[in-house]
This record gives C-alpha cells, sequence and structure tokens, in this order.
C-alpha cells in the first residue's frame, strides 16, 4: 500500500464519530502500514478486512453493522500510542485490535488497561505482555496468536538435539531482547547456555561485522531473533562472509523479505511455523479471498491473515455476547466465551481470568525454505 493510500485510508476512517451513524459497532485497529513491520500490517489489514465483511453479511453484532477505524501506527511506538488515545477518545471505539510489533504493544497496553477498552494483540508476540496487569482486578490485555515462549520452545525442542553449539542473534528493540530472554531462559532449564551472542539495530543493513564476530566461534546454528527485513539482511551477510551455520528463528522466517532472496540463500532457512492455507476448508476460502480480493499471487506468510480474522471475530462475538459496546463488559466476555470457532480448530473457552491466551505450543510445527516454496517439516 502506498504512502496516498494509506494516508486516504486513515483519512476515511478516522473521521469523528459523529460522521458515522449512530448505530455502528465500532472497533479500532492500530497496525503498521508503513514503516519497518508494513509487511505484516498488510497481512492483518486483510484478517480484519475479511472477518468484518463476513460479520456483516450474517447480519454483524446484534444487527448493527461492524465499522473498523483503521490507523497506520507506522511501526512507531510513539505514533502507536497517540493512535491509541485517539481510538479510544475521539472515535470512542469499544475494543483496539493489533498491534504487529512488541515494542508498539508496550507503548499502547498501560493506555489500554488504564482506559478499560480491550487490547486484542494480534501479532505483538513478547512473552509478558498478556501478564502485565494479571495481577489487576481486570486484565484487559489479550492475544490471538502464540506468546514469544511458546515458538521459542518449539524452535528449541526441535534445534537442541540438532544444534549442540548454538547461538543467539538479536535486535536490540524490545521484541529482540525479550525473545533473547525467553531463549537463554530455556536453554538454561536444559543445562544449556548461547555458545555466543551479538545483537544489531532495527534497520541495519550491513551484518558483516557481527557475524565475524560469530565466526570467532565454533558454531551449529544461529537463532535470528527480529523482523524479516532484518533477518534477510543478516542472511545476506551471512553469505558475504562465508557463514556456514544453519541459521533458525520464529515466524518472521516466513515474511515477505525472506521470500524476496534467492533460492540459494532462502533455502535451509528453518523456523517456527504456524497454520499453513490448506489447513482446513475455512483456511482455504481465507485464501482464496486474498488471491480474489486482493489480487495476491504466490506465497504469503498465512498465520497473520488468520490471527487477524481470528482477533477481530472474538472481540465481535464478545461484544455480541456482552451486548454492550463498554468495554468491562466485553472484557468479561471474552473471559467467559464456551466456543470460538476458529479457522482450523474450534476452542473451547479460548480465554479464562487466568489465560489470556489464544494458542498454545501444540499448535506449532516447523517449516524450512525449499526453492522458494515453505516445506512443513515432519516432526
Amino acid at each position: 500500500m502506498g504512502l496516498r493510500a494509506v494516508a486516504l485510508l486513515v483519512l476515511l476512517l478516522s473521521l469523528p464519530s459523529s460522521a458515522f451513524p449512530a448505530e455502528v459497532a465500532r472497533i479500532g485497529v492500530n497496525i503498521p502500514l508503513t514503516g519497518s513491520a508494513a509487511d505484516i500490517g498488510q497481512y492483518l489489514l486483510w484478517g480484519v478486512e475479511i472477518a468484518v465483511a463476513e460479520t456483516n453479511a450474517s447480519g454483524g453484532v446484534a444487527g448493527r453493522p461492524v465499522q473498523a477505524v483503521v490507523l497506520d501506527d507506522e511501526t512507531n511506538p510513539q505514533k502507536a500510542a497517540d493512535n491509541v488515545r485517539l481510538l479510544i477518545g475521539r472515535e470512542n471505539v469499544a475494543a483496539v485490535l493489533g498491534p504487529a510489533n512488541s515494542g508498539n504493544a508496550l507503548a499502547m497496553i498501560p493506555i489500554m488497561q488504564e482506559a478499560q477498552k480491550p487490547l486484542m494483540l494480534l501479532t505483538a508476540s513478547a512473552t509478558k505482555l498478556t501478564t502485565i496487569y494479571r495481577d489487576a482486578p481486570k486484565n484487559y490485555i489479550f492475544r490471538a496468536t502464540l506468546p514469544d515462549r511458546e515458538q521459542i520452545k518449539k524452535l528449541l525442542d526441535w534445534a537442541a538435539p540438532r544444534f549442540p553449539r548454538l547461538a543467539i542473534a538479536c535486535d536490540t528493540t524490545p521484541y529482540g531482547q525479550l525473545a533473547r530472554q525467553d531463549l537463554t531462559e530455556l536453554m538454561a532449564e536444559r543445562g544449556l547456555k548461547p555458545a555466543a551472542v551479538v545483537e544489531f539495530d532495527l534497520g541495519e543493513l550491513d551484518m558483516t561485522g557481527k557475524i565475524r564476530e560469530l565466526q570467532k566461534t565454533p558454531l551449529d546454528a544461529v537463532a535470528v531473533l527480529s523482523l524479516g527485513r532484518e533477518v534477510a539482511n543478516f542472511v545476506r551477510g551471512a553469505d558475504a562472509v562465508g557463514f556456514k551455520a544453519r541459521l533458525i528463528g520464529q515466524y518472521p522466517f516466513f515474511l515477505h523479505p525472506i521470500k524476496a532472496l534467492p533460492d540459494r540463500l532462502s533455502n535451509g532457512l528453518t523456523g517456527v511455523l504456524g497454520s499453513s492455507a490448506q489447513d482446513s476448508p475455512k483456511s482455504r476460502e481465507i485464501d482464496a479471498i486474498v488471491r480474489a480480493k486482493y489480487r495476491h499471487q504466490g506465497y504469503y506468510p498465512f498465520k497473520f491473515v488468520e490471527a487477524a480474522y481470528e482477533g477481530t471475530r472474538l472481540v465481535l462475538q464478545a461484544m455480541s455476547e456482552a451486548g454492550s459496546d463498554q468495554g468491562p463488559a466485553i472484557r468479561d466476555a471474552l473471559e467467559n466465551i464456551e466456543r470460538f470457532q476458529g479457522v482450523s480448530q474450534e476452542f473451547v473457552r479460548p480465554f479464562s481470568r487466568e489465560r489470556h491466551e489464544l494458542y498454545k505450543a501444540e499448535n506449532l510445527s516447523m517449516g524450512v525454505w525449499q526453492s522458494g516454496d515453505v516445506v512443513r517439516l515432519e516432526q
């Protein structure tokens, strides 16, 4: 989506509440349509739009059409905070969905908690996000994707028997630092420790210096914990200096910047893989919409579309069951949903007072790039 299109979308969807009909169910969406995580934001927007259209086609929420107010957080924590104040203030949305990354989520969470409005995290995955207010009388933070610790546990289950000398390369954002902490702690539980650790900044283009640091230590594999663009830059740097250790990681290993690499560079890159577009009749239906409505061809990370679709449907189901647009009522309804039909499975009591995570580690598998396609590994 170009900058002019983003500006137009924000202009049209962030008009004052008085510009819309009164009998509308309004939700806020705070995602990156520009900046370093813009590719993730595009997939999230597809999922939200598909869920809203589907809900409206089936009668909306209690007979009211659903309207999503979409703002671009620019992959910037301050902008994310400004946006969420606008969404819960002037726009008076019932709940907010987003963001894509954990740094922005950390900026949004205290605002949403204080306002007593539910925040449904979509792909922000730092483990602690849903538990920051766990001991508050009511916690307003929920998540529709897997937290990092569950992803990293799956990664380590696969990697530890294969790669005794495992290093960590992570970015300096909250996402990278908290993922590093999770991996280090999980390794310690197995009596292991990273063979080496290097850090890099988000947006860093030339990784060769950091990779030469790693070359000083005999290594079998490196867990690269960052966003897709930085993972791709790391891969290019490894190729430039002849670094041969296996590169492994999380969901970002399956984003567009990795797909855009030449096959000789992407072949063998291995990461934690969520669901695919072929897992169920519903996933195939959503995939068909993506390809028809958005004219998308080839590979895309279906998990991000799924997370946004399921997060949106969960919030709308809670609004319907609560019979209210008030934050506390919606929050309570989320904790008390008996059954939720997800894309590839039915969830029984998806949330509770103690658990605000939709997914668990058993929903994951490992995937590897082979000749430009992602292949699910046998467990």
